[in-house]
């Protein structure tokens, strides 16, 4: 709260400043005999400036005195303040030690009790993944408990709210093992091959940073949240809640009982920020497309535009947990594909069951466009590459380009224009559809605001008949 004392002083002591100004021009207006129409306005306004500045200081006196009070007296305020100035220069100290390599992970100071919260490695990959609408509380224990690993079994989509998501590890990874998801994550893979799930017994107890505070879980549902700070080093919290042996009601009840504590604890306070789109308007500068470009691409809302894409994704992060979860239970790591552009233009993935990526002709051109410039596209000098567009669209459409096929052109080479995002989107869209957009990323075109776009994939991978 001493930030908020020193704001509302500060702001009080302004405005009372400004009351004693507009007093002044006031009284000397009237006594040189002139009557105008500022000194009128401020006569007006005196009395409410006057007013705020008083409740201004009024509520910064309350929340001095409230903190003071809350603390025990005058002095044992003062010590706390002093407390908190002296811990922090600790930590600072002890974070920089940390940073130069003096002290090592294991030996920095706990910032979870190790009873109710702890520290996990970022390694264990899993963590609430805060862009997505599904939540997981994971089932973990220390010991097999036959009852609630039975209840578990016998539950297999037990949810209580539409956000959270009650997770059971062995449930999970056998509609990996049979469900359709295997081949979305590998699809280097024939479909009679399956790769191997790494569910050690001790996951993830075996990723804490301090493994003696295991002995403080029995068995119960974990809440993880990631990127937490513990002097410079990344770690992700998790929030144990013990659940209790008894019957399928008193299970649910428990259950019921921790989701509505999980979502009183995490979900009202802000858990993240979310940088507000550019507001500029199509047309005004050629810097438009390049800065509204990351918000095309990974706006799901614009991005994932076919309807059969967005099913499929929905499907797959409804299936329980966060996708960098999949990728570490997995042991082999999916491999990329060559890409190969035929005679006939098509795009083939031969290592991929020789999947081919399927769009309209002006997408496919923008994207053979990219894919013929490993150095990158800055958007505002796509006016520049209008011509070999054109090109690569006419071999795509050999009977002619129309004069609808032309504006296509023309607008998606103008930077002051959105149609460029829309291509890319789509573009996106294409390869997602077909295969783990932790793969695809390397086929789609991706870049940073003001910086080059390009298809990140190997050219040694890339293949023009």
């Amino acid at each position: 709260m001493d930030d908020w004392n020193v704001f509302f002083t500060a702001i009080g002591i302004l405005y009372l400043v400004a009351t004693l100004i507009c007093a002044v021009l006031i009284i000397t207006g009237s006594n040189s005999g002139r009557v105008e129409k500022r000194s009128f306005l401020m006569a007006l306004l005196a009395p409410i400036v006057v007013i705020v500045g008083l409740i201004l200081i009024i509520s910064s006196a309350i929340y001095f005195l409230r903190d003071v009070i809350s603390d025990g007296g005058f002095i044992l305020h003062y010590r706390k303040k002093k407390n908190k100035k002296k811990k922090r220069k600790m930590y600072e100290r002890v974070k920089a030690a940390y940073m130069n390599g003096e002290i090592k992970r294991e030996d920095l100071p706990r910032v979870e009790d190790g009873k109710v919260t702890f520290e996990f490695k970022e390694e264990m990959g899993l963590a609430v993944d805060y862009y997505s609408k599904v939540r997981e509380i994971v089932y973990i224990e220390n010991g097999y408990c036959e009852s609630l690993n039975r209840f578990f079994t016998e539950h297999r989509d037990l949810r209580l709210y539409n956000m959270y998501k009650f997770v059971y590890l062995p449930n999970f990874c056998e509609d990996l093992q049979n469900g359709g998801m295997l081949q979305y994550l590998y699809p280097d893979l024939s479909n009679d091959e399956k790769p191997s799930i790494d569910l050690k017994s001790d996951y993830p107890l075996s990723y804490l940073w301090h493994p003696e505070e295991a002995a403080n879980i029995k068995h119960g549902m974990m809440f993880f949240i990631g990127n937490q700070d513990n002097h410079g080093s990344k770690y992700i919290k998790g929030h144990y809640y013990p659940l209790e042996e008894g019957s399928d009601e008193s299970i649910i009840a428990q259950l019921d009982a921790i989701v509505k504590k999980v979502h009183s604890d995490y979900s009202g306070g802000g858990l993240y920020c979310k940088e507000e789109r550019p507001k500029t308007e199509e047309g005004s500068s050629d810097e438009y497309a390049d800065e509204q470009f990351s918000w095309e691409i990974y706006d799901d809302e614009v991005a994932i535009i076919v309807e059969d894409i967005r099913k499929k994704i929905k499907q797959l992060r409804e299936k329980g947990l966060a996708e960098n979860l999949l990728l570490k239970l997995l042991k082999e790591k999916p491999k990329l594909s060559r890409l190969v552009v035929t005679k006939d233009l098509r795009i083939i993935l031969p290592d991929y069951q020789n999947t081919e990526i399927e769009m309209e002709p002006i997408n496919k051109a923008v994207y053979l466009l990219f894919l013929n410039h490993p150095e990158g596209i800055v958007f505002k000098c796509l006016p520049d590459y209008r011509q070999e567009l054109a090109e690569l669209y006419q071999k795509i459409r050999p009977l002619g380009l129309n004069e609808r096929a032309m504006q296509s052109i023309e607008d998606v080479t103008n930077p002051c224009m959105n149609s460029i995002n829309e291509k890319c989107a789509r573009i996106r869209g294409a390869f997602i559809s077909k295969f783990d957009e932790q793969l695809a990323e390397n086929y789609y075109i991706t870049g940073e605001r003001s910086k080059e776009k390009k298809v990140t994939l190997p050219r040694d991978l890339v293949t023009w008949e």
